[in-house]
């Protein structure tokens, strides 16, 4: 099934569901080599075979630049997640993309897509590691707030649980 969710924003940001069948859509974007520990890469994702996992590719000026999951079943696999949390996971911008905002336009724009696509979300809460700054400061500056948790079960060490409300006030 597409969706495509029109946010206006200052990149044109829109957001694109993906089907298992829509790999070749995506299959271009990349990150750095040393990236990869953090986010995986588009071909792991459309090769894991998880249960409760949307896929979503991002569009700016309606060309593939980024790629997330969102997992539907974060409360029942992590402790630190309560009921009605997405988790957002792989979130990725391709290298060739990065350095233009679009990474910091897609986090602003997220939130109002979700808000529609999830509507009983509360809210979106992910991983990012200790030794990826860069990371840390651009959730922090999208509105996500750092728990104080450590997640410490990541592939390449301890990882801050940030957490960004969704649920209208």
């Amino acid at each position: 099934m597409h969706l495509c969710v029109s946010m206006a924003v200052e990149s044109n940001i829109n957001f694109l569901r993906l089907g298992r069948s829509d790999h070749d859509l995506v299959r271009h974007i990349e990150v750095a080599p040393e990236q990869i520990v953090y986010c995986g890469t588009v071909d792991m994702a459309f090769a894991a075979t998880e249960d409760d996992l949307d896929l979503y590719t991002i569009l700016a000026a309606d060309k593939a630049v980024g790629f997330f999951k969102i997992d539907l079943k974060f409360p029942r696999t992590y402790s630190f997640a309560r009921a009605g949390d997405l988790g957002l996971r792989a979130f990725m911008i391709d290298h060739r993309q990065q350095g233009r905002g679009l990474g910091r336009a897609t986090l602003h724009a997220l939130p109002a897509a979700l808000r529609k696509l999830y509507p009983a979300a509360q809210a979106l809460v992910l991983t990012v590691n200790l030794r990826n700054p860069i990371a840390v400061r651009s959730y922090l500056g999208a509105g996500f707030v750092d728990t104080g948790e450590l997640y410490e079960g990541g592939l390449a060490g301890p990882q801050h649980v940030m957490r960004l409300p969704l649920a209208r006030a």
